[in-house]
């Protein structure tokens, strides 16, 4: 098997594990407006690798998600794909940016530019898929996904974190996952056969 069926598998296994560290960074306010339960970070702005592993995770996954993806897509697909990848690139690198070792005020507005650009591209991304289908699978992913952070990023959340918010930063966190464990579950490309 060649390194190009394989960039898939690693993107979509990166994918996940970025999803799956975005989704649980925000537990303890889980824990505390759902169960009454403070607890402590999960990860913290000094858990440096963890937040490091997440970011570069999260990156693999997006230029592998663009790779794969944009041959299959038409020109506005591609269009909606580079938003949506370029933009999530751009969240990662603000998130590296909140680490406590680098805290640059200008971080929040790489997470705000990136999460708004990353939006752009996954909704106008997920009504084409819709229309003409890009993904080999659950082709509804893609828009449901990018309505929950919108919904959740930008008609939710205020100065303080609530259950309303929590709930749908969760459900587009799932939406990263289940799009990261669509592209693991590609098909690798099988070699043709010269006769």
């Amino acid at each position: 098997m060649t390194l190009s069926n394989k960039i898939p598998q690693w993107g979509g296994a990166a994918f996940m594990l970025g999803s799956l560290l975005f989704l649980v960074n925000k537990l303890n306010e889980m824990s505390r407006l759902f169960l009454s339960r403070p607890m402590p970070d999960v990860i913290s702005g000094q858990d440096i690798l963890l937040i490091f592993l997440g970011q570069v995770a999260l990156i693999i996954g997006f230029v592998a998600f663009l790779w794969l993806y944009a041959r299959r897509a038409g020109r506005f697909g591609k269009i909606a794909l580079r938003l949506f990848c370029g933009g999530g690139i751009l969240l990662a690198i603000g998130h590296v940016s909140f680490m406590d070792i680098f805290a640059l005020d200008a971080a929040f507005i790489f997470v705000l530019i990136g999460l708004t650009v990353l939006l752009a591209g996954l909704i106008p991304f997920g009504i084409i898929n819709l229309r003409q289908p890009v993904l080999g699978r659950w082709q509804w992913l893609p828009l449901t996904t990018g309505l929950m952070g919108f919904i959740g990023f930008f008609l939710l959340r205020g100065e303080e974190i609530t259950a309303f918010f929590l709930v749908f930063r969760t459900l587009f966190a799932l939406g990263l996952f289940g799009l990261g464990l669509i592209l693991w579950l590609e098909k690798p490309a099988q070699p043709e056969v010269v006769r």
